[in-house]
């Protein structure tokens, strides 16, 4: 089974060379059945090539129009080990919120200088560990500078190097809760102590905001450099802009949204121009460090489930499947991605005047409902596939009614399949319970 037909080039060096993403056929009901009797019948496929081709079109938009860029991958986004791996094997760095997260980059071999802490809450266990290995820890707050400077006082010979996630108003949004106000006295207090400690310095800015269009980037861009102009007499070792980057999506997913979404040229294009606006006559040029998550990783992964039944209700045609919305959106707000049917007969696909089916998930919630008004004709033991499923649907998934589905990685190698993540059970899940 050829599922991919391309792959993507890689520099000697480890920089990702220019290739198209992965180019993945369309599924057979043949091929899902024999899926679905392998591996259950719910499951994801991730597609290795895509996200290569991702990462690739990602790094030349930035590095065709500035020196020094850093892509670090935001793992909250999707942790799954083997995405991650890849990230490292590109030259990628690590961007992690959380201690389990900064567990998992060293576990999977990731070098401490390829690590980005971020994130409100950080353990002084973590904090040691991530500075004593190199790793960038931007400070979230007055905790997490006091956390820092107490793991410094324990090594007094060692030097270490922190940043600051910078917290400012950008018009049109709402103040996010994330950052030190730049504005208040803490941000202030927080400069002038590491400007004092002995062996603590302040390598650079970061920013953390949800607006992905093109003015809140422009916007971010000129206040992060302006804000570094300020803090630094001399350009600092790096400006991190953070992530929040649209990724490339189907043409039917793309048109819903007003305006268009930027491509990846056109967020380099406002970026880089305010980096080269400060710093081209610099003798030297701060790193540039940029977070995707989503851009590199939601349309690599695609979520499949069989139709068990269809029933009629008030004149409404119900298709219940063994997914469920909490599987394509955690938050239970998609009703726009991308649907196909896979049907053991070629599908009819009704007119204005035939039925609609409404694609009810499997658990008791009353509002589970993966599409409405779907126009195709649907029969028990069809699938359906949803596209664009790879960003946060992995990680944030409630183990509500039934555990996690398997996760399938097509790799265009031998024509096969692997499973990366096996499928979830309840004894793993109720095995947590002391009294169980």
């Amino acid at each position: 089974m050829n599922i991919v037909e391309d792959s993507i080039a890689t520099h000697a060096e480890g920089r990702p060379g220019i290739a198209p993403a992965g180019i993945q056929r369309e599924l057979h009901w043949d091929d899902i059945d024999r899926l679905s009797n392998l591996y259950g019948e719910t499951f994801f496929v991730f597609d290795e090539p895509t996200f290569r081709g991702n990462y690739a079109h990602l790094y030349a938009a930035f590095s065709a129009r500035y020196p020094d860029i850093r892509v670090a991958y935001s793992y909250k986004t999707n942790y799954t080990p083997n995405i991650c791996r890849i990230v490292d094997e590109l030259g990628g760095y690590a961007e992690v919120v959380s201690e389990m997260e900064y567990d998992l980059a060293k576990a999977i071999g990731v070098k401490g200088n390829h690590i980005i802490y971020n994130g409100p809450y950080k353990t002084t266990h973590s904090v040691r560990s991530a500075l004593q290995s190199g790793a960038i820890v931007n400070l979230d707050s007055m905790c997490d500078y006091l956390n820092v400077m107490l793991v410094a006082s324990e090594s007094p010979d060692r030097e270490f190097v922190v940043g600051i996630r910078c917290n400012f108003l950008l018009a049109g949004s709402e103040r996010t809760r994330f950052g030190v106000d730049v504005d208040a006295l803490a941000f202030q207090q927080i400069v002038e102590g590491i400007r004092h400690s002995r062996n603590v310095s302040l390598g650079g800015l970061q920013c953390h905001f949800a607006a992905r269009d093109l003015n809140s980037f422009r916007a971010r861009a000129s206040a992060m450099v302006g804000l570094a102009k300020r803090v630094f007499p001399e350009p600092p070792l790096y400006i991190d802009m953070g992530g929040g980057f649209y990724g490339e999506m189907p043409v039917s997913l793309k048109s819903t949204f007003s305006p268009l979404p930027p491509d990846f040229d056109q967020y380099a294009e406002v970026v880089c121009e305010a980096m080269t606006g400060a710093y081209s006559g610099s003798d030297r040029m701060p790193a540039l460090y940029i977070e995707p998550g989503t851009a590199l990783v939601a349309n690599t992964v695609k979520f499949y489930t069989k139709i068990i039944d269809i029933k009629t209700i008030a004149g409404r045609r119900i298709a219940t499947v063994t997914g469920s919305i909490f599987d394509i959106s955690p938050y239970a707000r998609a009703v726009n991605l991308p649907v196909r049917a896979i049907c053991r007969q070629e599908p009819t696909f009704a007119n204005e005047t035939q039925e609609r089916f409404d694609i009810a998930g499997y658990t008791c919630i009353e509002s589970d409902y993966l599409t409405m008004g779907l126009r195709v004709q649907l029969e028990v033991g069809d699938f359906l596939e949803y596209s664009n499923v790879g960003s946060y649907t992995v990680v944030m998934k409630p183990p509500f009614i039934a555990p996690h589905a398997p996760i399938l990685q097509s790799s265009g190698k031998n024509a096969e399949f692997c499973m990366i993540r096996s499928r979830g059970t309840g004894a793993a899940i109720l095995g947590s319970f002391l009294d169980f």
